[in-house]
């Protein structure tokens, strides 16, 4: 592959590096307070064409390719990276849609999401299924009509005003807990939402507990093909998720970074800025160039979803772990730079540093795409 962009990409990453900065970065702080509203700010994104950039033309998106998309999450990095999370769970329900979802499913669906109309999540974990999702006591119950849906999913990201969500479920211990994997309409208020759940970073995204009581689903409502698909589609979906959790880790590495480099131009320590000591130049070094490969890492992988499917999942696993530690590590040395300021809580660099932390923890620990990468490489 080419790994540098294309004219084209170039264009429209500047356009959607202008479009952060002054749509998104004047209320960022408002958006991880909760004093904007986050599904309304969503919205607004579909509406201008945001949400849906990877979806066909035919369905009412621009029809670009996936790298567009980890471009754009880069760029919404770089200002609020808990956005990222809420796009991550978003783009992963379209693909699936795409690969998976049955010409019915796509003509119902991809308009909505491409436009804002419906927001999409994900819904894998529970209190004791999380890594290992196959470990899902949730259940669906298949009638002469369709299925019933009972269970709580954990880590539902924007469950509380998703529209559509990709629900994983078995079929309970005496058929071996098979797993199916379940388009659910969200409008349809058969389920219970908990409130969003405080945690270190990554505010700005809705955090909710949803549990289904005997939801009654359409035969149309199932997205797994042939035993076992339902795993397959669900790490392919989880798969998509990381690529644009690492894309926005990355813009948050590059926000760091321009952080520090200007406080180290005009702080000044024994009569100079402390970007004149070797030891303040070579964090400033290893961020730019460790950033540097992160993206690379990046535009590797969302370019291979398309064009290299076989490889998708391992470089997916090894951008996701890499590019959150790169954000974690130099986030901190950006902070370190900052000195007692950056502690503050008005300081950018202390919620980037929240925020890079949480990454390494949301949509798979750094542990797990390592486990990932094990089974892959054939270690």
């Amino acid at each position: 592959m080419n790994t540098f962009l294309s004219a084209e990409q170039e264009a429209v990453r500047q356009t959607y590096l202008t479009f952060a900065n002054e749509q998104i970065a004047p209320i960022a702080r408002d958006l991880e307070s909760h004093k904007s509203c986050l599904k309304e700010f969503l919205q607004n994104l579909g509406q201008k064409g945001y949400l849906g950039i990877a979806v066909p033309r035919e369905y009412g998106g621009q029809g670009l390719s996936f790298v567009f998309c980890a471009l754009f999450a880069e760029a919404v990095g770089m200002v609020e990276p808990g956005l990222g999370l809420s796009l991550a769970n978003h783009y992963a329900v379209i693909e699936v849609l795409k690969r998976y979802g049955t010409e019915t499913q796509q003509s119902r669906y991809l308009p909505l999401l491409a436009r804002g109309e419906a927001l999409g999540t994900t819904a894998f974990s529970e209190e004791k299924a999380g890594t290992d999702f196959r470990a899902v006591t949730s259940t669906v119950t298949k009638q002469a009509d369709g299925f019933v849906l009972n269970g709580k999913k954990t880590w539902v990201i924007n469950g509380e005003f998703a529209g559509l969500a990709l629900v994983l479920a078995g079929a309970g211990a005496d058929e071996n807990n098979q797993l199916s994997l379940l388009l659910v309409d969200c409008t349809d208020k058969a389920q219970k939402c908990s409130g969003d759940a405080g945690r270190l970073g990554l505010k700005s995204a809705y955090l909710n507990t949803v549990e289904f009581k005997d939801q009654k689903l359409s035969q149309e409502a199932n997205i797994s093909h042939a035993k076992d698909a339902s795993d397959v589609i669900a790490m392919y979906s989880m798969d998509v998720a990381k690529v644009i959790m690492a894309s926005a880790a990355v813009g948050l590495n590059f926000a760091a970074m321009n952080e520090a480099l200007e406080h180290a131009r005009t702080r000044e320590q024994f009569g100079t800025p402390i970007g004149q000591f070797q030891g303040i130049q070579w964090k400033l070094a290893d961020m730019g160039t460790e950033g540097e490969a992160a993206r690379l890492h990046v535009m590797r992988a969302a370019w291979s979803l398309e064009n290299e499917p076989e490889s998708f999942s391992k470089n997916a696993a090894m951008c996701k772990w890499f590019a959150a530690k790169v954000a974690r590590q130099h986030s901190g040395e950006a902070l370190q730079v900052m000195g007692a300021a950056g502690l503050m809580e008005d300081n950018k660099v202390e919620k980037l540093y929240r925020d890079a932390k949480a990454m390494e923890i949301c949509l798979g620990t750094s542990e797990a795409q390592k486990m990932q990468l094990v089974d892959l490489l054939e270690i």
